[in-house]
């Protein structure tokens, strides 16, 4: 007894380990996942695994491929089985049968108060004037438009979280902004506050400096709440449940040159819904053809074998068989099958128009694309000018006010151009990493 509870606690002390181990793995491969902060290319990774717009992309492919299969099966014969029971009242003359042996076994069962019947059925089409071709190649076509919609599903997550990336990094740099003005403008408080004990400044030019003070505030907390409304809309693209994740990265200008009219063929080349409208005139014209068979002949096989007795117990069953080849074909269908035909021809011509309009449209996006790139790129030079000029003009300015030869209005100017150049600077940036990703998106990257 000793022995047996002795290997009790073993094993229960062994399974309690691997609880324990498998436990701890999967909270460290969740911190590892998420405990730490997420960089851009962290993001990208968990975004095209979580969105749920990629996960709706997946399962709407898995049914495409699963319809592509079910077309398929139209080739395959099909075969079902049944199995009867019949009972009735004794048929008039029945008695009469009972002893002669040389009724055929049809005539028997005509009679018979009690009937089973077993039988298996065989339906092969032969030539169905390629509707099953069609099908298929319908199914195979939106297979593949299933494809291209889950490329191009995968392509605007990774644009819109490059774009709400960004975004949060703008909105954190935003907030250093407002900080920076708010401790510069609450410095410059304490030295009017000191001007005035000195007899150097008026009340008139303190109230200012605290109104000054108060809208820096102000603008700080708007900058904080920016902040964290773009945080929010990125961790809502990525679909993860860790609201207090933290991402790191910097805005930066990394000089990429681009070709226009290589941007414009590869758009051609490469752009998911250029290939979908491919697919969908071919779709299309594969009804055409469909639809255009309604009033053609159908060749198919059936064949059916049947087991039938009286007595369930029997061993005796009587079987036979049939094989019917049948032709079938519409006399006159009230020209349904002609007015399906124009539809599914008009409905292709559309399709070509709109292939035309998506063309043309295309190239206009990325020429859009390229010239919100050359504006960003030729604004950040200008903008970064313009950040160190400020910083030395407020510089400047701080120290003539202290020596008296400036007003409070000029350092409070000085200020207000050195956080308008830092925000110009960083909008920049970001138009310049959002316009290099919108170009990438438009090429079809």
């Amino acid at each position: 007894m000793k022995k047996k509870h002795s290997e009790w606690r073993v094993a229960s002390g062994k399974w309690l380990w691997i609880l324990v181990f498998t436990t701890y793995y999967l909270l460290l491969t969740t911190y590892c996942l998420f405990g730490q902060p997420l960089d851009l290319d962290k993001c990208l990774e968990v975004a095209l695994k979580e969105n749920p717009q990629i996960k709706i992309a997946e399962q709407k492919l898995i049914s495409a491929k699963a319809k592509k299969r079910e077309a398929f099966a139209g080739y395959l014969p099909n075969i079902s089985g049944s199995a009867s029971y019949i009972k009735r009242k004794e048929v008039e003359g029945a008695s009469a049968l009972s002893g002669i042996t040389s009724v055929s076994p049809s005539f028997k069962f005509f009679f018979a108060d009690e009937m089973y019947d077993n039988k298996l059925t065989l339906t092969q089409p032969v030539f169905m004037w390629g509707k099953i071709y069609q099908s298929n190649r319908q199914a195979s076509l939106n297979y593949k438009y299933n494809e291209e919609e889950f490329r191009k599903i995968k392509q605007e997550v990774a644009y819109k979280t490059k774009e709400a990336f960004y975004k949060c990094i703008l909105a954190r740099q935003m907030v250093s902004i407002s900080k920076e003005a708010f401790d510069v403008t609450e410095a410059h408080l304490k030295v009017i506050k000191k001007f005035y004990d000195e007899g150097r400044s008026s009340s008139y030019d303190v109230s200012r400096a605290k109104v000054s003070l108060a809208n820096a505030k102000t603008n700080l907390i708007r900058s904080e709440n920016g902040f964290d409304l773009a945080k929010q809309s990125l961790v809502n693209i990525l679909n993860i449940k860790e609201k207090d994740t933290e991402f790191v990265g910097e805005l930066q200008y990394q000089p990429i040159d681009f070709n226009q009219d290589d941007l414009i063929t590869g758009a051609l080349n490469n752009r998911p819904e250029l290939k979908q409208i491919a697919y969908q005139e071919d779709i299309s014209e594969s009804i055409v053809k469909l639809t255009s068979s309604g009033d053609k002949p159908n060749i198919a096989i059936t064949g059916y074998t049947e087991w039938q007795n009286t007595e369930w117990e029997s061993k005796n069953w009587y079987n036979s068989w049939t094989a019917v080849a049948v032709l079938s074909m519409p006399i006159f269908d009230g020209f349904s099958t002609f007015q399906k035909t124009k539809q599914a021809k008009t409905n292709l011509e559309q399709v070509k128009l709109s292939k035309e309009a998506l063309i043309e449209g295309l190239k206009l996006e990325v020429r859009a694309a390229y010239l919100n790139y050359k504006q960003a790129k030729d604004s950040i030079e200008a903008n970064k000018e313009n950040v160190d000029a400020a910083k030395d003009n407020l510089a400047t300015a701080q120290k003539r006010f202290q020596l008296g030869l400036m007003t409070d209005i000029e350092v409070r100017d000085a200020q207000l151009a050195l956080t308008q150049a830092e925000t110009n600077y960083i909008q920049a940036l970001y138009d310049y990493n959002v316009a290099i990703a919108s170009l990438e998106k438009a090429a079809g990257k």
